[in-house]
């Protein structure tokens, strides 16, 4: 009997109120805002042979982006006329990842949005700049196994995102020439954020772990051209959540910290040259005929990332034209969006609301549409399983599994800014 059927006969057999079960979501510190990330009481089993298939396509899908990086580094002095130019990276992003950060990995940490249907994996987008959700995966595995269900359902294993997460800081600090015995890291974004609760979750890892750590606001931080501070705390590792577009829409609360990163004074993680990756006309890039790849690799590109082309000025009009004759097989996407903003998904759009949408796109990319993941989930709320569109991210350590960000929603865009709910990735080792 699988593992999810097995959970799904406990919770049935163990009811549980909706106010309990939230309330010890929110206690753990699993929370968006004051809202708790999880409202489902059924969490996402992987069997053994799907973990090995993970652990096996990642490295090798890491090992194209390193070679997209090193291609996009290459020629940054060409400004307006560079590779990263060329797939919509803006002019100050382009000059921030002109800067060495001391280390080589431009994204040690990173997420990949990914959907599996019938067990074939496919990535989405990279969220190569700040991946959020690591540490609400743990405090989510803490809560779930304390349920009855845990126990009636046996054999299953978490994963230890946090731990990852702590091992590659201090992997990359050594790198970047950190000597000493202890290490202070700075957990960096903008005040009033609705992931604060899980700057505490991995605060607290950081500090279990022995390191000294603290949530920090960009405005608090101070360069003395020797030392980057808050108050009385030197910094040596700034663990960066604040993004890119944050610091370039807010230069005067950066300031100290970019001026810091410059001198190579502190360690950032991840670096600003992420950007380049993060980018989403990476994958356009990825499909582009032009763009050097090794036949394997060309090969595990059309097998594993949809199709994506990318909207830039005046290019992209045939690519326009065609989107506009087959809605039901696009995504919109704007290059520079998070959280899903302006995501327009064709085949759940009026025709006029599509064509306008298409025509006025400047700065975006069009990506095949994939077949949905879709799972049954209890629903607290509800009292009963429903039917979820299920976005399996994995989490990358140095291009390596480190875990799974897993959201599941009852509308077309899983992000937990559009109302999904995340929920944790147990490994079904009776499988």
């Amino acid at each position: 009997m699988r593992a999810s059927v097995r959970w799904e006969q406990a919770v049935r057999a163990t009811p549980s109120s909706a106010a309990d079960f939230l309330g010890r979501v929110s206690a753990a510190g699993a929370r968006f805002g004051d809202a708790p990330v999880c409202v489902h009481r059924t969490p996402m089993f992987l069997d053994r042979a799907a973990l090995r298939r993970w652990a096996r396509i990642l490295p090798r899908f890491h090992r194209i982006v390193r070679h997209a990086r090193a291609a996009l580094l290459a020629d940054l002095d060409r400004e307006h006329e560079s590779l990263a130019a060329r797939i919509g990276v803006d002019a100050q992003s382009i000059a921030w990842a002109r800067v060495d950060p001391g280390f080589a990995s431009a994204a040690p940490l990173a997420r990949v949005d990914a959907f599996s249907a019938d067990g074939h994996p496919w990535f989405v987008e990279l969220n190569a700049e700040s991946p959020a959700g690591m540490g609400y995966a743990d405090a989510l595995a803490g809560v779930f196994a304390e349920d009855p269900a845990w126990t009636a359902t046996g054999s299953l294993r978490a994963f230890d995102v946090r731990g990852a997460l702590v091992r590659t800081v201090r992997e990359i600090a050594r790198e970047w020439g950190h000597r000493h015995r202890r290490l202070t890291v700075a957990i960096v974004d903008r005040a009033g954020v609705p992931t604060e609760p899980e700057f505490t979750l991995i605060r607290d890892r950081f500090r279990a772990a022995g390191l000294v750590a603290e949530v920090v606001h960009p405005d608090q931080l101070r360069f003395d051209g020797d030392a980057l501070t808050a108050g009385d705390l030197r910094i040596d590792v700034v663990f960066r959540r604040v993004l890119v577009a944050d610091l370039r829409a807010h230069p005067e609360d950066g300031a100290a910290l970019l001026a810091a990163y410059r001198a190579r004074r502190v360690c950032m993680v991840n670096s600003l040259r992420t950007a380049l990756l993060h980018c989403k006309g990476l994958f356009a890039l990825f499909h582009d005929p032009a763009f050097a790849l090794s036949e394997a690799d060309r090969a595990f590109v059309e097998r594993h990332i949809p199709w994506t082309g990318l909207l830039l000025g005046d290019a992209g009009d045939a690519l326009r034209e065609r989107a506009l004759h087959e809605p039901d097989a696009w995504v919109l996407k704007p290059l520079d969006g998070y959280g899903g903003q302006g995501v327009v998904l064709g085949w759940a759009s009026d025709a006029r609301a599509w064509a306008r949408a298409v025509s006025e796109a400047d700065r975006h990319v069009l990506q095949r549409r994939l077949p949905e993941a879709r799972g049954a989930f209890f629903d607290v709320r509800a009292g009963e399983p429903r039917d979820r569109l299920i976005d399996l991210g994995p989490f990358l350590a140095r291009g390596r599994l480190a875990g799974f960000l897993c959201r599941v929603a009852e509308g077309p865009l899983a992000n937990v800014t559009c109302g999904a709910s995340q929920v944790p990735v147990f490994i079904d080792l009776a499988s």
